[in-house]
């Protein structure tokens, strides 16, 4: 009971994320998710809507221009990753191979 309810206080608190989130941002698919960070302004978080149930991790994540990041969290078909990714910069994406057929439905940057 515990988990449903956590994994629902997730769903709601990334759907108000989600509903005031500044820029969209659309990734270019080489394989990997690119998003660049074309915002003009340092973005420190990121929250994607994928089209199918996912699960990844920061290993799967490589920043081009920013830091490292502080907390992946992954339900369902939504992420929701905590990075500093300075204007201009680019944030990377390999999904895991079983995941390989997901898509980015929307992706915003905060």
């Amino acid at each position: 009971m515990k988990r449903i309810l956590a994994v629902l206080l997730g769903l709601v608190l990334l759907a108000g994320v989600v509903a005031f989130a500044a820029e969209t941002v659309a990734p270019r698919v080489y394989g990997v998710f690119l998003f660049d960070n074309a915002t003009g302004a340092q973005a420190t978080k990121l929250a994607i809507i994928f089209d199918q149930a996912v699960m990844f991790d920061a290993s799967n994540i490589i920043v081009f221009g920013g830091g490292v990041p502080s907390v992946v969290a992954v339900t369902d078909t939504y992420a929701f990753i905590d990075v500093v990714v300075d204007a201009g910069g680019t944030l990377q994406l390999v999904l895991p191979p079983e995941y390989s057929s997901a898509a980015v439905s929307i992706a915003f940057w905060f």
